[in-house]
């Protein structure tokens, strides 16, 4: 029998103590598995010096993604989104869904983490439908991204992007200031501002939400304008 030594100074001198870690996967939550872990107490190296946990923690990881696979299917269903409909947006062979959700084919990474966007963003189904089109593409990122921000500020409907403008439940935006180069920072300032409103109690749904939107890097020019317009109220109270 070979003796057990530690990989780092030779010794032979070592324990070995079992410990919980704990395992996650997105959409499958987590769970605690033991493992061994091995100390030197000459050098007071630890971990796992003879490889005792890998096939542990590999198992459990498979466990948990088919677990992963399982649950975001079973989302889809209840949203009424069918597995046919989703295969035929993404390109993907008939009946493939349902082999990965009752193991009959090994899912590869790349479907696993496919399924995971389209569980955090549905809307990419509508990309894949459009065939991919740019600018239908940023129309639909937009309109969902309006939808999230009229829930969030507690207004009742966010309408569809039209050709001039952009409405956000009455309030009016020209769709020429949010172009590709500043959507993203022009969402996110639109997103600080109107939660500002909301906390004052000056957001309406006749008042535009911004007059101007731009791209900007410091959250001072954001709070400055607030001031302006909000007469009255102290800018760090909007802060």
């Amino acid at each position: 029998m070979n003796k057990r030594i530690c990989p780092a100074c030779g010794s032979e001198n070592i324990s070995e103590n079992k410990k919980t870690i704990t395992i996650k996967e997105p959409f499958a939550g987590e769970e605690n598995i033991e493992i061994i872990e091995n100390t030197c107490h000459d050098c007071e190296s630890t971990g796992d010096f003879y490889y005792q946990n890998e096939y542990i923690i590999e198992e459990k990881i498979k466990e948990l993604k088919q677990k992963s696979i399982e649950n975001i299917l079973k989302y889809f269903i209840k949203n009424k989104l069918s597995m046919s409909s989703i295969e035929r947006a993404l390109e993907i062979p008939f009946r493939t869904l349902a082999k990965w959700k009752n193991k009959r084919s090994k899912t590869s990474a790349a479907g696993i983490a496919l399924l995971r966007f389209i569980r955090l963003f549905p809307w990419l189904l509508d990309v894949a439908e459009n065939k991919y089109d740019s600018k239908k593409a940023e129309n639909i990122m937009l309109n969902n991204a309006i939808e999230k921000l009229s829930k969030i500020t507690g207004t009742k409907k966010a309408t569809d992007v039209e050709e001039e403008k952009i409405y956000i439940g009455g309030a009016e935006l020209p769709i020429n200031e949010v172009t590709k180069n500043n959507l993203y920072d022009s969402l996110d300032q639109l997103l600080d501002d109107s939660f500002k409103k909301q906390k004052n109690g000056q957001y309406t749904k006749n008042r535009p939400v911004l007059e101007n939107i731009h791209t900007t890097d410091n959250i001072e020019d954001t709070t400055s304008s607030l001031h302006k317009e909000n007469s009255g109220i102290p800018a760090d109270k909007l802060a």
